[in-house]
Order: structure tokens, then C-alpha cells, then sequence
């Protein structure tokens, strides 16, 4: 019994250590954080090998060819916006890397400064389509449509022209529910116009140039802190209640033994108590039996001095 209850107490002492369950299960967030951190980090403040001058820019001339606020690509913004198509294809995954995250507000207030630069977004896709070119000098005849929304832009969308999709995108012209998140690698070209509503209204969007459209591979689920302790401590507790358990059955045990012996017999009282036997007097005869006594001592008392 008390073997039992010392390894009760060690173990509750170990078990209470939190340096105990931190050996027994090593917090590897912060390497899975290290792991994912391509998907949130600018990785070019980590590799000072890759830097944006390492990625072309749009020539001059091409970049003064380029309107904002006009619907669509002008005849004259054909040859900037074929250019810039084949820029986003021959970036390279070292290339992307080090390219700048994009903002919606930067490309919204200061388009200039943007225009004709290789960026990276990661946003939320809205509509995924196949258009057809009109155009004849392109070596491809199809290009993928994307709308998409980005953390810093609300309600506000970016037109994204790209030459491929990969992974299982789900092409359709409303994606509310369940829509993917998407990253992109391609030039800004402008800020255009485009029709918003069947009233005829226009809104302005920017417009990206990109290679691919890729869905954002997120990092594997892993289970918390919590959900491993969970099975180590409800074995925990199991052991805990049997021990208690087996301290109880002792004592009970125990009890059962000293029962059974002639010592526990002898102290027991009796179950149905009896006063037979037991003679009943008066305090008057009480008083007269002590006063018998008290003259019998006296008559004895000469006996005595003689």
C-alpha cells in the first residue's frame, strides 16, 4: 500500500514538470513555420544573391506605349502587352523568389512606377476562364482569364492575363464559395477600364501579365500540442484511478483481516446490551444501608482499643 502510494506521488511529481512533456513531445512549430515561410516571406531579404535588377524591365519606348484607365489593349499597347507576355514566361522559380510582393494600392496610386515590372500576388481566385486571341502574331491562340481579390484590396479586383493554369483550378465565371487561393508571377501593364455592371458603369482594375497560375499549396495540417498530449494524458488518468483503486481495495482488504481476529472480537461491544442481574435501590435505602454501616464501625470501635 504504501509502495502504492509513493509511486502515485513520483509519478504525479513527474507528470506535473513541464519540462517533462516538452522532452516527450518537442515543439516543431516553429521549423513548420520555417519550412512554409515561401508562401508570407519576401525571401529576397534572405537571399542577397537574388536581387530585382536580376529580372527584366518593359523597355521605355514599350513602357510610353501604355495607356491606364482604357478599356481593353489598344492597337498601340499590343506590342508592349506581347512583350510582357513573353517576359512572365521566361521568369525562373530563382527569379520569382526574389520578386517583390504586390500591393492593390500601389498599383492603384502610383501605376508609373510599377508598369512594366515583374511582381508577385497571392490572392483569392473569383473567376477562371479560356479566352480565345483575335490576334494571329502570338505563338498561342488561347490565354487564361483570372479575377481575382487580394488581402489588401476589399471588394476591389485584379485582371490577371496569364498562358497556363496548373493544378485542379476550377474554371467558371463565379467562384463565391470554396474559392481557391492563387499565386501569380507576372509584369503590371496598366490600370484598366472594364464594364461592372449591366447599366453600363465601368470600374478600374489592374491588369497583370503572368506565365502561371498556380493554386497556393498550403502547408500540411499537423496536430497541436494539445491533440498529442490528449492520449498520454487519459493514459495517465487510467493509471491515476487504478492505483487509487488498488490503495482502496488494500484498505478494504486489510480491514476484512483485522476483523476476522480474536483481538477485534474482544474490543467490540454487544450488540443487544442487558441489565439482568442488576439490583435497583432507593436513594432512602441507600442512605439507610450507609447509616447500618456507620453504627456497626462504631460499637467495633472499644473492640479496637482494648
Amino acid at each position: 500500500m504504501l509502495v502504492t502510494l509513493g509511486l502515485v506521488l513520483i509519478g504525479s511529481r513527474v507528470a506535473g514538470r513541464a519540462e517533462f512533456w516538452a522532452k516527450l513531445f518537442p515543439d516543431t512549430s516553429a521549423a513548420d513555420n520555417a519550412a512554409n515561410d515561401q508562401h508570407v516571406v519576401n525571401h529576397a531579404t534572405f537571399r542577397p544573391g537574388i536581387t530585382r535588377e536580376d529580372v527584366r524591365v518593359l523597355r521605355e519606348d514599350l513602357l510610353n506605349s501604355i495607356s491606364d484607365n482604357q478599356i481593353g489593349v489598344s492597337s498601340g499597347e499590343t506590342a508592349a502587352w506581347f512583350v510582357s507576355m513573353e517576359l512572365a514566361g521566361r521568369l525562373t522559380e530563382t527569379q520569382i523568389l526574389g520578386l517583390p510582393k504586390a500591393r492593390y494600392a500601389q498599383f492603384m496610386d502610383a501605376p508609373g512606377e510599377c508598369r512594366g515590372r515583374a511582381w508577385k500576388l497571392t490572392g483569392t481566385l473569383r473567376r477562371l476562364t479560356r479566352e480565345k486571341l483575335t490576334n494571329n502574331s502570338a505563338e498561342y491562340d488561347e490565354v487564361i482569364d483570372a479575377w481575382l481579390t487580394l488581402p489588401d484590396s476589399g471588394d476591389g479586383l485584379v485582371h490577371v492575363v496569364a498562358r497556363s493554369a496548373t493544378g485542379d483550378l476550377p474554371f467558371g465565371t463565379e467562384l463565391a464559395e470554396n474559392a481557391p487561393e492563387v499565386t501569380v508571377s507576372g509584369y503590371f501593364f496598366k490600370r484598366e477600364a472594364y464594364a461592372s455592371g449591366a447599366d453600363g458603369g465601368l470600374s478600374i482594375a489592374p491588369l497583370v501579365l503572368a506565365g502561371t497560375i498556380a493554386e497556393v499549396q498550403l502547408p500540411n495540417a499537423t496536430g497541436s500540442r494539445a491533440d498529442q498530449l490528449t492520449p498520454w494524458l487519459i493514459w495517465l488518468a487510467i493509471i491515476t484511478c487504478a492505483a487509487l483503486g488498488l490503495v482502496v481495495w488494500s484498505f478494504v482488504a486489510s480491514d476484512a483481516v483485522n476483523r476476522s481476529q480474536r483481538s477485534h472480537q474482544l474490543t467490540r461491544l454487544p450488540v443487544s446490551p442487558s441489565f439482568e442481574g442488576i439490583r435497583v435501590e432507593t436513594p432512602h435505602e441507600t442512605l439507610l444501608q450507609l447509616e447500618t454501616t456507620a453504627n456497626a464501625d462504631e460499637r467495633q470501635l472499644p473492640d479496637r482499643a482494648l
